[in-house]
């Protein structure tokens, strides 16, 4: 009997310190309601910040007319606040000068790019 308790509490508390790693290594969850602030690192990638201060990186598919302009604004199509930025879901760029382009989001990552996960 002790040693099925010591089996069960180890593979408890093995699960529990395992929980943050896997959950770091999936995909980001980004919701629209929650992004504080945007910054354009170049035509395809977006550093993300949230009203928690978490950093994330999205990637568009191809280039985004307009997204490294300094006076673009972004308009999610999908007005679901609380779902998460996914792959595949569009954002809509205008540009004053530019007009609107649609941008398809190829991944959400949490951190900065090039950052270790810690």
């Amino acid at each position: 009997m002790k040693k099925k308790n010591a089996v069960l509490v180890g593979a408890l508390m093995g699960a529990m310190l395992a929980t943050p790693v896997l959950a770091a290594s999936e995909t980001a969850c980004l919701q629209h309601n929650r992004i504080l602030s945007w910054k354009a690192l170049d035509g395809r990638t977006l550093l993300v910040t949230d009203r928690s201060q978490n950093r994330y990186t999205v990637r568009m598919n191809g280039g985004c007319v307009g997204l490294n302009n300094a006076a673009a604004t972004l308009v999610f199509q999908q007005w679901m606040n609380l779902s998460c930025l996914a792959s595949g879901d569009m954002i809509g760029v205008r540009t004053p000068g530019l007009g609107y382009a649609s941008c398809s989001v190829a991944g959400v990552q949490a951190g900065a790019p090039g950052a270790v996960p810690g």
